[in-house]
């Protein structure tokens, strides 16, 4: 190292110290509140503005959509006041963003910390004196941010406490409110358009092959996927396949996702089941002219003549019609009564005792924060590089994706991928967007490693990966790992609609 260069290293490592020193010393000699002259806050209104004002006087010196920056103190930092802030507006900005993050992530990811006390880093207060957090802001925080209604948003059962299993049918089927004399005619267009939904789903005439429908890359009895590392198209130039850049996700659980596909370009099932159709490489159409070719095959059909009238009236077979029927069928793609809903509904029985470690573990180690809310997971766009690049673990994946980024364009979304929805996700491997790690103890590993700086034990990745082979949901009463494709046929699913008394036509 040049001779000139070490003094001047030298000078500003001993006026970080001094520094760190003169902060160490102010968080010391400064009065702390103790608990006891804590106002509780009386109510949640009084209780969001107590924990906010504490936000906005400590937090957002990083977290704010204008972090506060001291160019000498980054200098006398060796740039480490620089690396906080851009580590804490990729983790958490206290603007939310709704196409981002779900407010219920957010709120977790406060609480996490809170827990921890992992906030703000030890090395940011040395150079920053001030903004520690005192007992008594953490407290006012916690008041807000932790316990019971932590919980609630962390975890919640598929199937809303108190709701039957037949309301919870025609729950999910949008059928009328039952309460009410029923109207014969929207009982008939309720089950009408889910069943249409469902027949288009597995139809092949959505492809130019006539050979690739929904069900092919989403098995109904494969988890929602097909248990393959990147889904089979319609075939290319060379008479094979043609394969998808990135993992087909499940389409269980679909309709809590933040977004559609991993990199997030679907607003909602709709637009998402208008995707593939004109994908040349998965159905083979490319032009949103073909819309009219597929529905001509599907007017052929005489059932999708009673159909679309009953249900559409007069806008009759069109893009808008298909994929609205679609995506109301994938609605009801909802898979309560797991070992999990059970505990929570308040079974202590229903998960065994290396299941309970492994929710533990699942909250104390942050996995909640990203994987929250009733269907663990696709509430939010996180980085897979956190503190280590998945790629370099998902061993053989060529780039390809960059997630978020390939919709938005903005370089601050690249390697922002939708969280996966962990519900079932004993039956939907291989995993991550990249499709090659096969093994749901290795994911399990690797999620540590890349997004919690841990190094797991054996034992803590056996119980975490317990805990998610609770999640195994069901499907009209039936467990998904019974589910046999009789099971998940239209026909099959008609016959169980509430208040369905209507014989399928014999399709042509």
């Amino acid at each position: 190292m040049s001779k000139k260069i070490t003094p001047y290293l030298q000078g500003i490592s001993a006026a970080v110290v001094l520094i760190g020193l003169s902060g160490v010393a102010a968080a010391i000699l400064s009065p702390s509140e103790s608990h006891e002259s804590l106002p509780v806050p009386q109510t949640p209104e009084q209780a969001a503005n107590m924990a906010n004002a504490v936000m906005q006087s400590k937090c957002a010196d990083c977290h704010g959509e204008k972090p506060w920056f001291n160019g000498w103190i980054n200098l006398f930092s060796l740039g480490q006041m620089k690396r906080d802030i851009e580590g804490a507006q990729r983790a958490f900005v206290m603007k939310p963003d709704s196409g981002i993050r779900s407010a219920n992530v957010d709120f977790l990811k406060i609480a996490q910390v809170l827990r921890t006390r992992s906030m703000p880093p030890a090395l940011y207060t040395m150079v920053h004196p001030g903004t520690a957090l005192t007992l008594n802001d953490v407290a006012i925080m916690s008041h807000y941010y932790s316990g019971r209604e932590a919980m609630k948003r962390a975890f919640a059962p598929i199937r809303p406490a108190g709701m039957t299993q037949d309301e919870f049918t025609a729950y999910v089927w949008n059928m009328p409110d039952s309460t009410t004399p029923p109207d014969q005619h929207a009982l008939a267009k309720a089950w009408g358009k889910v069943y249409l939904g469902h027949r288009l789903y597995y139809d092949t005439r959505l492809s130019t092959t006539n050979e690739v429908s929904c069900a092919s890359c989403h098995d109904l009895t494969r988890g929602g996927t097909d248990n393959l590392p990147k889904s089979e198209g319609v075939p290319g130039p060379d008479g094979k396949p043609q394969l998808g850049g990135v993992n087909a996700p499940t389409v269980y659980n679909a309709e809590g996702n933040i977004r559609q596909f991993w990199d997030g370009r679907a607003a909602n099932l709709q637009e998402q089941a208008g995707g593939p159709p004109l994908n040349p490489v998965e159905m083979g159409y490319s032009h949103p002219e073909d819309w009219k070719e597929i529905a001509s095959k599907l007017a052929k059909d005489k059932e999708y003549r009673i159909l679309f009238p009953l249900v559409y009236g007069d806008k009759g077979i069109t893009a808008e019609t298909i994929t609205d029927a679609i995506a109301a069928f994938e609605r009801t793609l909802v898979t309560p009564d797991s070992a999990f809903d059970r505990y929570l509904g308040g079974d202590d029985k229903a998960m065994t005792e290396q299941q309970k470690a492994g929710m533990e573990a699942f909250l104390t180690y942050g996995c909640a924060t990203c994987h929250a809310g009733p269907t663990l997971g696709g509430q939010s766009f996180e980085y897979i590089n956190t503190h280590s690049p998945l790629r370099a673990h998902a061993k053989g994946y060529q780039e390809g994706a960059f997630g978020l980024n390939d919709f938005t364009k903005k370089e601050e979304h690249k390697d922002m991928f939708r969280v996966p929805n962990l519900r079932n996700v004993a039956l939907t491997a291989p995993y991550f967007h990249t499709g090659t790690v096969n093994n749901l103890e290795e994911a399990v590993r690797i999620m540590f490693e890349t997004q919690t700086r841990k190094a797991p034990t054996d034992e803590l990745v056996a119980d975490v990966t317990s805990f998610l082979q609770a999640q195994t949901g069901c499907y009209k009463g039936i467990p998904l790992d019974k589910l046999t494709q009789k099971d998940v046929a239209p026909e099959f699913v008609l016959d169980q609609m509430p208040g369905n008394t209507v014989e399928p036509a014999k399709a042509e």
